[in-house]
């Protein structure tokens, strides 16, 4: 038998300050989520989570296979019985009441996370969800399984690893070693390629669960109290410091992980007598909030975002989320108390292990039912005035997709998508703003009256402006000008339409490059540089002997054309807002997009680039803009994206080039 199997007693008994600093570790998260400008870098004590549970996992698994008591089906039998009483309560739950309060495009999506979670797939679901489009993570009350869906997927396969290893004898050092710096490079390298990759994404974690897998296989190390004194004081120093000075937006996890992951370990190694695992950790309060962690961690989250939910998007004042908190705690304790307890720990296991993994299948399938059927929209009556179904179904209407005739020749985060046929070539660039008109064109061949060789070159907030820098999801935007002007050259392209949300492009979190220096476009240098760089595109364009012509700013309300925010909320229902039928003035929404339309026409008079409006078409010719048409039907899909419906009948201000 190996030496790196062996585990001495002391690894063996129960260790309160473990409990401790889980209780360290949920009240991080909780009260990030609760409070988060108050507790900026609380979001750190999943990765604490994630070492203890390598320790305390690994140390059972070493453990057994030593003593050849380990079985595959025992272990996750066990886990089973850990893990799927309280969630199997609580995905019932958020469930449940997503039928009274979410509208069915918030039901559906709710539906498809309860399928994912109870899968342990979650952390999958919200990575494919992130970028321009994505729901805002407040507004998903099942996001925090994410962490549980790493955890879980860390359990398919390190077991398996571990038995062979031990069957093989291998030396388990040198496996760890390499696991770790395997996983944790991933990590690195993904903190600087795209942060969501590696904040979701489960091999660039794994190394946080193996970092308590080492401690695991080490054992108990007999350390001086000199030295134990000194690891808890500077493991817990480095966890509130983590807490304290990490940020959501610093590029986590990364390098930075590294000081919560170090000072977890430096708590465990530092062993049960060191001074703050005996005086802080292990005191009757921390231990107890411990045991009932993970049901906490479960109810915390969905009761704050369905705060936000009922609330628009508002966060809870924090009188609320106080509440929200106190009432997780019960919650939890009752959790602990009732369900977790009895199944873990009552007789009849086996039975009840059946019982639970039944309940987490059903559940995953009323999920997926929910999913399938859009929400069950049919739970309101259809109307002909205004009513909560029509507002839902245009929710539900897709942004920034392909039209069903379009020929896409590159998919790759820039769509360059192509329609038609003819003489004629016109070439569309920007954002989804632009994209937003590409159904006008597909009426136009369905109806036999497009003439012209239609191309889209497009991205989700990407400008047609050369020298704009963003990052992560967006870092591709930068490429955009380049693959327009490449298709214009190869194709011999005649006419070539501009669009964006141009007022959009601002923030310290983007910057313009001119004349070799780099501006944010938060400032007024930044903007004219913008501009500048926009002003040399198009006469790059005209070089090539290219018409160009941009559009003016759509019109947009982030409320008044929002669906979501025609409907008000309250914890037991919900009705369309009283003001919904209002058309907001037209000077309003010009002034939105005053300066953007302003430095437009300036670049139009120094190169000759035609200016077109989309607003009559919008709003019509009134002094207001409705934001229905036709049978009381919405005709936005979020405010700033118009529905494809809309587009296909009623925008016409690019037929000319298109006819």
């Amino acid at each position: 038998m190996n030496n790196e199997f062996k585990l001495t007693s002391p690894s063996e008994q129960y260790r309160p300050d473990i409990d401790g600093l889980r209780a360290f570790a949920v009240l991080a998260v909780v009260l990030y989520h609760a409070f988060p400008k108050e507790v900026r870098g609380g979001f750190v004590g999943v990765d604490v989570f994630f070492v203890i549970s390598g320790f305390l996992i690994s140390s059972i698994l070493l453990r057994e296979m030593t003593e050849s008591r380990f079985s595959f089906g025992n272990f996750y039998a066990r886990r089973v019985r850990r893990i799927f009483p309280a969630l199997c309560v609580c995905l019932g739950a958020v469930l449940a009441y997503g039928f009274v309060c979410l509208l069915p495009f918030e039901l559906m999506q709710l539906g498809k996370h309860v399928f994912f979670g109870a899968a342990f797939l979650s952390n999958l679901a919200v990575w494919s969800e992130t970028g321009y489009f994505g729901i805002a993570a407040t507004l998903k009350p099942l996001l925090h399984l994410w962490s549980l869906g790493i955890e879980e997927q860390f359990y398919i396969v390190w077991p398996a690893l571990l038995w062979i290893a031990f069957r093989k004898k291998a030396r388990l050092d040198r496996l760890l070693v390499v696991l770790i710096l395997v996983s944790f490079s991933i990590n690195v390298a993904l903190s600087f390629a795209n942060i969501s990759d590696d904040f979701f994404l489960p091999f660039s974690r794994f190394w946080e669960l193996l970092a308590g897998a080492e401690l695991a296989r080490r054992g108990h190390i007999g350390l001086a109290p000199k030295v134990q004194t000194c690891l808890s004081i500077g493991g817990l120093s480095a966890l509130v410091g983590s807490v304290a000075l990490f940020a959501p937006e610093l590029r986590f996890p990364g390098w930075l992980a590294l000081l919560p992951v170090a000072g977890a370990m430096a708590l465990i190694a530092a062993g049960p007598t060191a001074i703050v695992n005996r005086t802080i950790l292990s005191h009757p309060v921390a231990v107890f909030v411990g045991l009932i962690s993970y049901p906490l961690y479960l109810w915390h989250w969905p009761l704050i975002s369905y705060a936000y939910i009922i609330r628009l998007g508002k966060p809870p004042t924090p009188l609320m989320a106080a509440t929200l908190v106190a009432i997780s705690f019960l919650m939890a304790w009752a959790t602990f108390r009732f369900i977790e307890c009895p199944i873990r720990l009552g007789a009849h296991r086996w039975r009840r292990t059946q019982i639970v993994a039944a309940c987490i299948v059903m559940l995953g399938l009323s999920g997926l039912t929910v999913w399938m059927n859009n929400g069950f929209p049919e739970r309101f009556p259809q109307l002909p005035g205004l009513d909560i179904r029509k507002i839902s179904e245009a929710r539900l209407d897709s942004s920034f997709q392909p039209t069903q005739g379009m020929d896409v020749l590159s998919y790759n985060q820039t769509i360059v998508a192509h329609l038609g046929k003819g003489d004629r070539k016109v070439a569309f660039g920007g954002d989804s703003l632009l994209f937003q008109y590409g159904p006008r064109v597909q009426q136009l061949i369905d109806t036999g009256q497009l003439a012209a060789n239609t191309y889209f070159v497009t991205g989700g907030s990407c400008a047609p402006v050369p020298g704009v820098i963003q990052q992560d999801d967006f870092a591709h935007c930068a490429n955009l000008p380049g693959i327009l002007i490449d298709q214009v050259r190869r194709e011999k392209i005649q006419s070539v339409v501009l669009g964006a949300s141009w007022a959009g492009y601002g923030g310290a979190n983007m910057r313009i490059e001119r004349g070799g220096e780099r501006l944010s476009l938060d400032g007024e240098d930044g903007k004219d540089a913008f501009y500048a760089n926009l002003e040399d595109y198009v006469q790059q364009l005209q070089s090539l002997n290219a018409e160009v012509y941009l559009v003016l700013g759509a019109p947009v309300h982030h409320t008044r054309f929002n669906p979501t925010e025609m409907i008000k909320r309250n914890i037991t229902s919900f009705k369309i807002a009283s003001d919904v039928g209002e058309g907001v003035p037209i000077a309003e929404l010009r002034a939105a997009y005053g300066f953007a339309d302003y430095k437009l026409r300036r670049v139009s008079a120094v190169t000759g680039a035609i200016l077109l409006d989309p607003l009559p078409d919008v709003c019509g010719a009134g002094s207001d803009c409705s934001a229905f048409f036709e049978d009381a039907k919405p005709k936005y899909s979020d405010g700033v994206h118009l529905r494809p419906a809309f587009v296909r009948e009623h925008l016409h201000f690019l037929d000319f080039l298109l006819k």
